[in-house]
């Protein structure tokens, strides 16, 4: 006999006849509408009918389910953010009694409102509903839904119903129904993968690669058609015989070719003034932030004619190769003034009978307002030799000479100008002299070797000069770095204005002393700009918490004229909430990964903003610039609006970011 203990009021008595139809004969399962054979909603007896004690009190769960993680409520309805929620609710029953709980999962309306389908949950009973394991009373009871069970963005309601072990007495109603929606969020995909900071690095980050480029004002070359194209020749002389002079890109004959070859590397070996020169492939020009080796000039021909260009009586020619050497600080020079050294290097490769002999006379120039020189200085590279003179048949790398002529700058402030060459040459046999430009510092428009000299670097680095023309880039070392410069790369991938990126040839440039941008009156500083993107205060940017040790790290950086905060600048905004936003954490296996931010309803970058802004570890985010304005801005002489270019070499193997880029050690 099953004995029942009448519930309160407002709940309804489980009777006997309508367990026995429910253990007999109910075949509702997961998607009925009801478990007894006459049709109530009574909560099912999965433990068995039992037997039941008539004085036990009925267990009771007045409330609903609560549903997580996070065990959280919007609008009253609990927020879960996956598909195997756990639900639990408390039992009320005798001190120290057992319990457990039963769970049943319904959908909903398009209102919130349970329906009648009921969503199978197992298949360890014909109901399909989940019962939680023992525990006492007043704690709560928990089950967790398996997986498959249930669908993401989708709203449920759930009920339970208590059961007490101890006393074997069923709960004869169900709890009020809780609603609950799965919102699992996108799975957490980095951007780029890299490692912890490695403990040393090889990386340079104040090291430049000098860049192949073309001169837009070379001299001149030889013409297609008649003897005078592209050749200055001199007047007749009392016997009416003349010298041209003639600038080629290409060696005249295969003979001057292959006797310039090996001796123009030789020679400027000997010569050194710019170290890396020599290596450089022959016909091609170079240069860095402070030095040009051009390699380019080609070959000067000397013809010694009569008046009317016939007969030919014969020729000389030379190969040529120059640079320049700009120094940059004071203990380069041993002086407190700025100074730049040039250099033009011959190799003869022919000089016909008929000339008796050979000189050329080398004429730098230019239009500095207060700039003192040396006269040219030539000599061959055993010192024996200091007048540029061959006699016939002194050809090859033993009789070549080097012409330098050493440069003062006296101004203050600022100053670039222009530089020029000429070439002048004269044969033993005739008293004649032609002479012909070996180019200038450049088109105005370009100027790729005009020469700016400053004062205006502190510390002991006093004057010096570098090439504006040539764009510095600042490395970042990204195997002490790794977390800021994956951060730099993908921003200079995705951004529509990739700042800082030599890829894309985007140059950011410095924001200096002076510039008087301020819109109040006064140069406007990296703070400020940074005050806009990363706010601090009670109301400011707060670190991404699964980012150790984090803190706001902004891109374009805050000394440039890129930043997000820069009044009137490219990327102006108003708000650091306008940039891309991103964090870095540490994931498994030892790996950190570049995510987007997640908080406050942050669904990620759009890839059309212009700016950047992620939580980076404190330690990364101050040493990847640390040195930018210490050594960087003072060496490379960056005055304000000096472009410069930002590498991520740890990244910049990978082609794009449309895939995971992991990181790779550089050096």
């Amino acid at each position: 006999m099953i004995s029942l203990t009448a519930r309160t009021t407002g709940r309804r008595r489980l009777a006997l006849g309508t367990i026995l139809a429910i253990v007999i004969g109910s075949g509702a399962g997961a998607t009925g509408t009801a478990y007894s054979a006459d049709g109530s909603d009574n909560p099912p007896p999965v433990h068995g009918p039992g037997a039941r004690a008539a004085a036990a009190a009925e267990p009771d769960t007045p409330n609903g389910p609560e549903v997580g993680p996070p065990f959280t409520k919007t609008n009253n309805v609990w927020q879960t953010d996956t598909t195997t929620p756990t639900l639990r609710n408390t039992v009320t029953a005798p001190s120290g009694h057992k319990t457990t709980a039963t769970f049943e999962v319904h959908t909903t309306d398009s209102s919130g409102k349970p329906t009648a389908t009921v969503v199978k949950l197992t298949d360890e009973n014909q109901w399909g509903v989940l019962v939680s394991g023992e525990v006492t009373a007043g704690k709560p009871a928990s089950v967790t839904v398996p997986a498959g069970k249930l669908k993401n963005g989708v709203t449920y309601a759930v009920r339970s119903s208590g059961y007490d072990a101890t006393s074997n007495v069923y709960e004869s109603d169900w709890s009020p129904y809780s609603t609950f929606k799965i919102n699992v969020p996108p799975a957490e995909k980095p951007y780029v993968t890299f490692p912890a900071p490695q403990a040393t690095s090889g990386i340079d980050s104040l090291a430049q690669t000098p860049i192949e480029f073309t001169r837009t004002d070379p001299g001149p070359v030889t013409g297609l058609h008649g003897d005078d194209n592209g050749r200055k020749c001199s007047a007749p002389d009392a016997e009416g015989r003349k010298v041209c002079i003639e600038i080629s890109r290409d060696a005249p004959t295969p003979e001057d070719a292959a006797v310039a070859k090996g001796a123009m590397r030789q020679a400027l070996r000997g010569a050194d003034l710019v170290s890396w020169c020599a290596a450089k492939p022959d016909g091609k020009d170079y240069m860095n932030r402070g030095e040009a080796c051009l390699k380019k000039v080609g070959y000067a021909t000397l013809i010694f004619v009569d008046a009317d260009d016939l007969p030919r009586f014969g020729t000389a020619t030379f190969a040529l190769s120059q640079q320049i050497k700009l120094y940059n600080k004071k203990s380069d020079t041993g002086t407190d003034r700025a100074e730049f050294d040039q250099q033009l290097t011959v190799v003869p490769t022919q000089i016909d009978d008929a000339t008796e002999g050979v000189h050329l006379t080398w004429q730098p120039g230019d239009n500095c307002k207060d700039c003192t020189s040396s006269q040219v200085q030539w000599s061959s590279n055993d010192g024996l030799n200091t007048t540029p003179h061959w006699a016939v048949g002194e050809v090859g790398a033993q009789y070549a000479m080097t012409a330098k002529r050493q440069t003062i700058w006296n101004g203050t402030g600022k100053e670039q100008f222009d530089l020029g060459w000429s070439l002048l040459g004269s044969v033993d046999a005739g008293n004649a002299h032609a002479q012909t430009s070996l180019g200038t510092s450049g088109d105005v428009r370009v100027r790729e070797l005009a020469p700016r000299c400053d004062d205006i670097a502190g510390g002991n680095i006093k004057t010096g000069c570098v090439f504006p023309y040539f764009k510095p880039t600042w490395t970042v070392d990204t195997n002490l770095y790794p977390a800021a410069g994956a951060y730099y790369w993908l921003l200079q991938e995705k951004l529509p204005s990739h700042p800082g990126s030599r890829k894309w040839d985007s140059l950011v440039t410095y924001l200096g002393p002076g510039n008087n941008a301020d819109p109040d009156g006064g140069d406007w500083t990296n703070d400020d700009s940074r005050g806009i993107v990363c706010p601090t205060g009670t109301s400011g940017f707060k670190p991404n918490p699964a980012t150790p040790d984090g803190s706001c790290d902004e891109y374009a950086p805050a000394s440039t004229y890129q930043s997000g905060g820069m009044p009137k600048g490219p990327n102006q905004v108003a708000s650091g909430k306008e940039c891309a936003q991103l964090y870095t954490k540490p994931m498994t296996g030892g790996t950190w990964g570049l995510l987007a931010e997640n908080r406050d309803g942050y669904t990620g970058p759009k890839w059309n903003e212009k700016c950047g802004r992620a939580s980076v570890p404190t330690d990364q985010n101050t040493g990847a610039f640390r040195d930018l304005g210490i050594k960087f801005v003072p060496q490379m002489r960056l005055l304000d609006k000096d472009g410069f270019f930002i590498s991520d070499p740890g990244f910049e193997h990978c082609k794009n970011a449309d895939t995971v880029c992991a990181w790779k050690k550089v050096g």
